[in-house]
């Protein structure tokens, strides 16, 4: 009998780990696939020639600050993730590739798509026009001198420019012969250059899943598990809003590691495995280190400090001095040489753009609408006070329309949203862990 019950709560918890791995793979796909479609294809091919030369910079160790500094994520990509043969439709940039290389794209569908948004007769039009501009020119230079209008005219009218007008297949096919090799390359599904760019979008795949694997477990510290994956659905459908600026490598990287931070701490696990956590942190974001070092302190540090455990003491202030410490270390001697090419202080900037009020308010309007459970839960009741540093420093340092940057704040805060939500709804005072239920 105690054997029948066993394999019936070991297959129940199979079950809830498929259901959380299907939604996992799923969120994660659909994010990875979104974030190809409208961040790194904003510009087209540009926009990959941009992600392709800026690595190789990082990768040299040339790149600006403060990317530079966070590049734990461009090595992931450049000895790891690149090598994985995942590849990623972009539909933007493929059509145009089979437009420019691929004479197979100009199939009779094509041809259709194309007169129907450059009509024949938009396209006669328009040589009339370019055939008027340069009559008036050429009269305008050589006025009352006919021949030499009529021999420039000849000369024009025999590079056959018309015809580039009239046959767009043709056209546009010459000119990717054209193109240059190193741009050209980006338009190729079997270029390096294209490897490396879906390095980037594998990496962020994986990464996105694992995050919200992590975000699940941080939310069941507190929750039941339907109330934890609704956890992670929301946090999937917040994430979209912070698709900005190509989504830096180091961005998922970054919140993985602060994630597990907050795990760590909230089970009071392994210091070792926190302080190597920490330490991965500091290649992606000593920011983000800092803060989760911070979080660990206010839990485990001073109520280390008030009973006199003096090694969690010492602990807890260790693992504060090791962003600060990497911080001097990655600026001042690994990568003296890098830049800042934006300003390092954004306060005044931030202060009188008005997305960098909005973007926050409408990602953060549902942290602050459930902030007052915070004295109920011990978690949250202790670790609080981080918060308006966080924000504070975001708004000095940071240029808060890019909503990126309050993504810790906002996993750290989706427990305390869902069982806000959930105990409103149910007319209950006041959110308690669910472990303690």
């Amino acid at each position: 009998m105690a054997d029948h019950h066993l394999k019936l709560a070991l297959s129940a918890k199979a079950r809830r780990g498929a259901l959380v791995f299907l939604f996992v793979f799923v969120l994660s796909y659909v994010f990875t696939s979104v974030s190809v479609w409208t961040t790194d294809s904003r510009f087209l091919t540009v926009s990959r020639f941009i992600r392709v030369y800026g690595h190789e910079n990082l990768i040299r160790g040339t790149g600006y600050a403060p990317e530079q500094y966070r590049f734990g994520g461009f090595y992931l990509v450049e000895n790891f993730f690149k090598y994985i043969p995942l590849k990623w439709y972009d539909v933007y940039n493929s059509n145009l590739s089979g437009l420019l290389t691929s004479e197979e794209a100009w199939t009779d569908e094509m041809q259709k798509n194309v007169d129907k948004f450059f009509p024949q007769d938009d396209r006669e039009e328009m040589i009339g026009e370019v055939q008027r501009v340069i009559d008036e020119t050429l009269e305008s230079f050589f006025p009352d001198n006919a021949l030499v209008q009529n021999l420039l005219r000849g000369m024009i009218d025999g590079l056959q420019w018309q015809s580039y007008l009239t046959n767009i297949e043709e056209t546009l096919l010459t000119l990717g012969e054209m193109i240059p090799e190193n741009i050209r390359n980006h338009l190729l599904e079997d270029s390096e250059e294209t490897r490396l760019v879906n390095g980037y979008f594998t990496s962020r795949f994986f990464l996105f899943m694992i995050l919200l694997t992590i975000i699940y477990f941080l939310c069941r510290e507190f929750l039941n598990p339907v109330q934890s994956l609704f956890g992670v659905v929301l946090f999937a459908a917040l994430v979209p809003i912070a698709l900005q600026d190509f989504l830096q490598a180091e961005t998922v990287l970054s919140l993985v590691l602060f994630s597990s931070m907050l795990l760590i701490t909230k089970r009071d696990g392994s210091r070792l495995v926190l302080s190597l956590v920490t330490i991965l942190c500091c290649t992606a974001r000593t920011d983000h280190a800092l803060f989760g070092a911070l979080i660990y302190g206010l839990m485990h540090g001073i109520e280390s400090l008030r009973r006199r455990q003096w090694l969690r003491v010492l602990f807890s202030a260790l693992l504060l001095i090791i962003p600060v410490a990497a911080t001097v270390l990655i600026s001042r001697f690994l990568f003296p040489e890098a830049e800042y090419y934006v300003d390092l202080i954004q306060f005044e900037f931030n202060m009188t753009h008005i997305w960098s009020w909005i973007f926050p308010s409408i990602l953060l309007l549902l942290p602050i609408v459930f902030f007052s459970q915070i004295k109920h839960v011990e978690f949250y009741r202790k670790t609080w006070p981080w918060i308006p540093l966080f924000v504070g420093t975001n708004f000095v340092l940071g240029k808060t329309a890019e909503v990126r940057l309050f993504l810790p704040l906002v996993i750290y805060s989706i427990p305390l949203v869902i069982g806000g939500m959930i105990r409103s709804l149910e007319g209950e005072e006041d959110l308690t862990d669910s472990r303690e239920l």
